[in-house]
Order: C-alpha cells, then sequence, then structure tokens
C-alpha cells in the first residue's frame, strides 16, 4: 500500500529537522544580536570618546579664552565626525557654544534598533582643564565641560545591516541544515522502515515465517537490527501458536483424531469426488457412526480418567482399523464418526464395521481396569441405491444416525443399514417432540379415569388417571409420546400436571360425594428425582387432598432397577400416607427380599398375564398368593372377559380392571360414577 506524500513519515520528518534547525539557529542568532548590539554601543562610545581626546586641547583653549568662535570650530569637527552635536560649558555652567548635525528622517526599523541599541540616550561628558601654557591659578584647574552626544542613528544603520545579512546567511544555513538532517533520517531511519513494511507486507498470513524479515544493511546491530529480529522471533511463535490453534480447531484434544468442524470438511470432498465419479461403484462412499454402549457406566463407575483413557483407546483401535485414506474423527463424548472412500458395495462397508465391532469388543483391560466393550454403529452409503437423493455431509450424517440409533435400540453391539424409513420416523419423533413441547406450555392435555371394583362384589374402588394428548386433531397414544417424553426429561413437567390434576379430582369427589382413590402412574425421571416426595407432599397441601386418596404406580422395573435409590423416596412418600402400587408386577426381574423391604401397599397384575386366564394360571396364582403372603392387595389391569374375571374373583383377587369393566371416562362421566355409587351405597369405604 503506497503512502500518500503529505502523510509520509519522510515529509514529516523533513519538516521537524527544519524547524528544529530553525529555532536552534535562531536562538543563536538572537544571542549574536545580542552581543553585536552590546559591542556596536560600546564601539560608538569608545569612538566618541577618542574623538573627545584628541580636541580636548582645542576646546580647553577655547573654553580659557572664552572664545565662542574657536570653540565653534573644535565642536564643528566633531558633528563632521561622529558626534550627533556637541557643545562646550564654562565651569559656571555657561552654554560656550553648540553644534549638531541636522536630524534625518528614521525608518521603523531604524527607530527600533535606536531603541535596542541606545536606550538610555548615552552622551560623553568630559571635563575641561587649565590649558599647560596657561598661568595657574589657585582655583580648580577645571574651567568647562565638553559634551557630546552619540550618532544614534548611523550606528542603529550599521547594525541592521549587519543583521539583515546575518538573517539571510542564517536561514539559509539553517535550510541546508535541516534538510541535511532529514536526508540522514531518511537513510538511517525511513528508509529502513518502508523496506521493513514492504517485507511485513508479503508475509503469508499461513505460513508466516515462510519470508523472515532481512535486516537492511548497516542495521544489523543498532536498534532497527534489534526490533527485527525480536519482530522475526515473534513470527517464529506465533507460527507455532497458529500450528497449536489450527492442530485445536480441527482435532480433538484428547484423542487427537479429526473433530467435528475437520470430519464435515473431509466428509464434503469425498462426497464431491463421489459425484464427480464416471462409475457409481467407483465413487461410493460410506459413513459410519459409532457409539459405544454404555460408556456412562464406565464414567459412573470408574471415573472420568478411565473414561478419557478408555476414549483414547478406542481412537487408537479405530484408527488400526482403517485404511490409510479414510478418516476417523470424534465428534464428542463416546460418538465417533468412521468415512470410507472409494468403498466398492455395501458388503465392504459391512465388513470394515463388523471388523470396527470385533476390534472394540477384544479391548479388554484399560489400564489396571477391566470393560467389555461393545458399540452400535449406523452405516449410510453414497450413492443411495435405488434412490435420487444427494445428500450433503450433514444429510449422511444424519442417516448414520439414526441408522445407529436403531442399532442400539435393538441392544447395541451391531451395525444397521441406514433406510428411508428411519428418516421418516426422525422427522415423525421431531415433530411429535416440538408438538410436545407446545403442549406442555400450553397444558394441552387431559386426564381420563379408568374405574377399579371390587373384585367380588363388584363396588367402586377407586380410578386409575390415564393422560390423553391431541395434537393436531388425532389422539396420539401415551404409548408414542410417553417414551419422548421420558427421554427429553418433559415427563417432569408432566407428571406434576398430572399429579395437580388427580389430585384437585379427588379432592372435589371427595367434598361433593364420597372418598374415592385416584392412582396416578410415576415414571422412572420422577421417582429419581430427590425433590418428588416433597413434591407430593406440597401437591396434597395446596389441594388439601388426603394422602390416602392418592395411590402411586410405580412399574416393577423401573423400582428394581436401582432399589437402593428408589428407597429413601418411597420410605418418604409412605410416611406421608400416600398409597404405593407396583404395576406390571411380574413382567421385571424382581427380588422377594427386595419385594419384602419395600414399602408398597398394591401388586398390579400384568395384563399379560391375564390374557392367559384362565388356560395359563401359573403366574396370575403365583402373584396373587405373593401378595396375601405378604398382607397386600392385588389389582388385575386389562380384564376384558367375563371368564377372566369369574376366576380372579375366585382366586382371591382384590381387585379389578378393564374393558370389561369400564373403559377410561372422562372427568365428567367418572364423577357421575363417583356420584351414582356412593348414592346406591356400592362404593367401598375408605379409612385415612
Amino acid at each position: 500500500m503506497a503512502i500518500p506524500v503529505l502523510r509520509s513519515l519522510t515529509l514529516k520528518q523533513a519538516i521537524h529537522a527544519v524547524l528544529a534547525a530553525f529555532v536552534i539557529g535562531l536562538t543563536i542568532t538572537a544571542a549574536e544580536f545580542a552581543w553585536t548590539a552590546s559591542r556596536e554601543r560600546t564601539m560608538a562610545l569608545v569612538q566618541v570618546a577618542d574623538a573627545v581626546a584628541l580636541v580636548e586641547g582645542p576646546a580647553a583653549s577655547a573654553a580659557w579664552l572664552i572664545d565662542a568662535e574657536l570653540a565653534g570650530q573644535v565642536l564643528q569637527g566633531m558633528v563632521r565626525a561622529d558626534a550627533a552635536w556637541a557643545e562646550i560649558r564654562l565651569g559656571d555652567g555657561t552654554l560656550l557654544a553648540r553644534r549638531e548635525r541636522p536630524p534625518r528622517p528614521a525608518s521603523l526599523l531604524e527607530r527600533a534598533a535606536t531603541a535596542l541599541l541606545f536606550i538610555d540616550r548615552p552622551v560623553v561628558t568630559h571635563d575641561l582643564t587649565t590649558p599647560a601654557s596657561a598661568p595657574k591659578v589657585a582655583d580648580s584647574p577645571r574651567i568647562g565641560t565638553l559634551i557630546v552626544g552619540i550618532d544614534t542613528g548611523r550606528a542603529a544603520s550599521g547594525f541592521l545591516a549587519y543583521v539583515s545579512a546575518a538573517l539571510v546567511a542564517g536561514t539559509l544555513r539553517n535550510l541546508l541544515i535541516g534538510l541535511a538532517m532529514a536526508a540522514v533520517f531518511h537513510r538511517l531511519l525511513t528508509r529502513p522502515l518502508l523496506q521493513i513494511g514492504r517485507a511485513v507486507a508479503r508475509i503469508d498470513p499461513e505460513k508466516p515465517y515462510g519470508q523472515p524479515l532481512a535486516v537492511p544493511r548497516g542495521h544489523a546491530d543498532d536498534e532497527l537490527g534489534f526490533v527485527i529480529a525480536r519482530f522475526n522471533h515473534t513470527l517464529t511463535l506465533l507460527e507455532r501458536e497458529h500450528d497449536e490453534l489450527r492442530r485445536l480447531a480441527t482435532r480433538c484434544p484428547l484423542t487427537g483424531l479429526a473433530n467435528r468442524a475437520l470430519l464435515l470438511d473431509r466428509l464434503d470432498h469425498a462426497i464431491e469426488l463421489a459425484n464427480r465419479a464416471r462409475e457409481p461403484d467407483a465413487g461410493r462412499l460410506a459413513v459410519l457412526y459409532v457409539d459405544l454402549d454404555r460408556f456412562k457406566r464406565v464414567n459412573d463407575s470408574l471415573g472420568h480418567g478411565v473414561g478419557d483413557l478408555l476414549l483414547c483407546r478406542v481412537a487408537e483401535r479405530l484408527g488400526a482399523s482403517v485404511r490409510r485414506c479414510d478418516t476417523v474423527g470424534r465428534l464428542g463424548g463416546d460418538e465417533f464418526l468412521v468415512v470410507l472412500e472409494r468403498v466398492a458395495d455395501r458388503d465392504e462397508a459391512a465388513m470394515v464395521a463388523q471388523r470396527l465391532l470385533d476390534g472394540l469388543s477384544s479391548l479388554r483391560e484399560v489400564g489396571e481396569h477391566r470393560v467389555h466393550l461393545t458399540a452400535s454403529i449406523g452405516v449410510a452409503v453414497h450413492p443411495l441405491q435405488g434412490s435420487g437423493e444427494s445428500p450433503d455431509s450433514i444429510g449422511l450424517m444424519r442417516m448414520a444416525d439414526s441408522a445407529m440409533q436403531a442399532a442400539k435400540t435393538a441392544g447395541g453391539d451391531r451395525f444397521v443399514f441406514y433406510t428411508r424409513d428411519m428418516t421418516d420416523r426422525a422427522e415423525t419423533r421431531l415433530r411429535l417432540e416440538s408438538g410436545l413441547r407446545e403442549a406442555v406450555a400450553a397444558r394441552a392435555f387431559e386426564l381420563v379415569y379408568q374405574p377399579k371394583i371390587e373384585a367380588a362384589g363388584g363396588r367402586l374402588t377407586g380410578f386409575e388417571a390415564l393422560i390423553r394428548w391431541r395434537h393436531e386433531g388425532a389422539a396420539i397414544s401415551p404409548a408414542d409420546f410417553i417414551p419422548v417424553a421420558e427421554d427429553t426429561g418433559l415427563i417432569i413437567e408432566i407428571g406434576r400436571w398430572v399429579l395437580e390434576e388427580a389430585c384437585r379430582t379427588a379432592t372435589r369427589w371427595a367434598l361433593d360425594h364420597g372418598p374415592v382413590p385416584v392412582a396416578v402412574n410415576v415414571s422412572a425421571r420422577q421417582l429419581a428425582d430427590p425433590g418428588f416426595a416433597r413434591l407430593v407432599e406440597q401437591v396434597l397441601q395446596r389441594h388439601g387432598t388426603p394422602p390416602h386418596l392418592l395411590e402411586l404406580e410405580i412399574t416393577e422395573t423401573v423400582i428394581m432397577k436401582d432399589v437402593r435409590h428408589h428407597l429413601p423416596t418411597l420410605n418418604r412418600l409412605r410416611a406421608l400416607g400416600v398409597r404405593i402400587a407396583i404395576d406390571d408386577f411380574g413382567t421385571g426381574y424382581s427380588s422377594l427380599a427386595y419385594l419384602r423391604q419395600l414399602p408398597v401397599d398394591v401388586l398390579k397384575i400384568d395384563r399379560s398375564f391375564v390374557n392367559d386366564l384362565p388356560h395359563a394360571p401359573d403366574i396370575a396364582s403365583t402373584v396373587i398368593a405373593l401378595a396375601q403372603r405378604l398382607l397386600l392387595s392385588t389389582v388385575a389391569e386389562g380384564v376384558e372377559t367375563a371368564e377372566q374375571r369369574h376366576w380372579l374373583a375366585e382366586a382371591g383377587c382384590d381387585c379389578l380392571q378393564g374393558y370389561l369393566i369400564s373403559r377410561p371416562l372422562a372427568a365428567e362421566a367418572a364423577e357421575a360414577m363417583v356420584m351414582t355409587a356412593f348414592a346406591r351405597n356400592e362404593a367401598l369405604p375408605l379409612t385415612a
């Protein structure tokens, strides 16, 4: 970039150098002028004094003889010399004679110079004594006074002539000195700086040390050489930092694998090559989305240090299982991505995926710990066979991710190829999740109530509150949206709303008709929340609900998954007076030892066992007998035939629930059922 002349350092430097030369020169000239002015004044006085000494004899004779004519001649000579005026006075002060030069007009400069040189208008006064040839008298030998005035105008003219010549010479001298200084500065400073600036402009930002600055000739040991040496050293440090930043920007700091940004770049490049390939088979590429199974358990049980070491070992295994032309990267957490270029067909991609699974499963030791590692792999091949789609890198990664989720859902330790319906399911889930979030914010749910009756007498014993949701005009099954709510954490808000509505309804029914318990399902996330028991207590207090009218149904699998963790919460709930039921009993892996310790009131027989009645009654009868031995109540759900009802009543089951009894009812219909039951005294009387 060219620097404008008016802004250049050379011009600024020249101006300052000339100004500095002029300031210094004028200071010196002013001192010279002062010294010259003093010298001119002294010389004028000396010259007049010398002239007075020459005419002292004639002047004394004229005063002795009181000869005015002689005195005038003497004074006229003085005036013609250097005096402006002269006079002789006698001893008593009487003027004997006076002569003066006619005044001439003076310019402003001459008047100023006169004022500078002769501020006090100096005169020379000389006493005249009795001539040597005259007889001596007793009185004082002084007979008169010769007074001479200095011609200041003549002296000023001479001074001005000197000053004019000195100013012209000084100006030229100062100008030459300033220009010489500017030339020296330009040679020693400005031009090297300009060379350095041009060299800096040529530096490549990608490789800053590719062109180190050269030291200008003659400046190796001075300040400029020092600056350039430090600059080159800084360039070296910058290049190292640049390389490190580039590595951090494209590499995972833990494993050293490519990160998401570099993976996307490599994947874009691979897709471009695949799209340009003339032969479809030669241009195939495969993306493998690898997710470790149960990695969180390793972190939780062995610590994050071991988890990080395991990730590094996984990265090594993945890198060793592919070709050098392939790319292995880490997306984050325990998720990895493998980009296989120039894949012949799906079989080759499947072979690599299986090799990855085998390599990871053979990893048995991490540090001092033994592990059993498996992974879920989703495979997406580009271009897709029989599809006109041409996804970008993000789309291809999403396809592989969908396939990986399918592999994980299937139990893990396997690979699954992407199919179109996976995207459809993923899009459906995203729409469902979005609608569910809006429904949670708007409280766009409703509760229906399925009655439970006494198996023997048929009297109403309570209701189970079931949530319903309509989205985009259609009813969404809880089996579809509850898992989504669990995965996203929305189940906490939904569960709180269900609890509030159920308690509000139970309180209203108790006040208007009579006490009827209402059961509410509790999710795994709710039970794991340390504040869940406190929330239940607050809801009961807020609505004035007697605790025995609230029953919490928890699936057997949820409780048994971590009994020790859930037991304090269950004990707090039991202490509140809330009833606790184990839902879907018999479908999990119950421990009878733990079952005796749990503060449980009810066992619910799963509908899968009720469906087998009366032809395969073994499990149902066992659950009923177990509940009787443990002094627990039993509820059979999913009762749909009279034969099932009769068998359950004969077997000693306490309560029944199912379509044979009633489908889930809206709140108004359920309340009507409660009102009818209490009007006929058919509701089972309860005590707190």
